[in-house]
């Protein structure tokens, strides 16, 4: 649930991640996604995920849990919405290149933060593939 004065956090955790560098595992999209998310409810809403240093890690850690996508992962433990219905705070997933098809992004308002190769990415909420709810 988020917890008062969510919106103030929000904007804090965002501005923490603004110009951190990408790093598999430390500062990645997932990592960015479930940190905003602990500012916002005080709690994790993917615990317990091992650690990974590589995409190649990132995508063996799906599979050992049963999962075939980062999608399905956060499909497991969050409610999708429609991407119009997504508000500031939730989840997005947006198309990317590489292995791994699909960077996650919190939404900010009309644009979705996501992590780019030198920090934070400005994407429009509407170009998303798929929305989830942060409670």
């Amino acid at each position: 649930m988020r917890r008062a004065g969510w919106e103030r956090r929000l904007s804090a955790a965002v501005r923490d991640w603004e110009d951190r560098p990408f790093a598999w595992g430390t500062a990645d999209c997932l990592g960015f996604c479930r940190a905003v998310a602990r500012s916002m409810t005080w709690e994790d809403p993917i615990p317990g995920l091992p650690d990974y240093g590589s995409e190649y890690g990132a995508a063996k850690v799906l599979v050992s849990l049963g999962f075939d996508s980062i999608e399905a992962l956060v499909d497991a433990h969050l409610a999708r919405l429609p991407v119009a219905g997504a508000r500031r705070g939730d989840w997005v997933m947006t198309a990317c290149e590489g292995a791994m098809p699909g960077a996650m992004g919190v939404v900010t308002g009309r644009y979705a933060q996501h992590m780019g190769r030198n920090g934070l990415v400005r994407r429009p909420v509407l170009t998303a593939e798929a929305a989830w709810r942060i409670d």
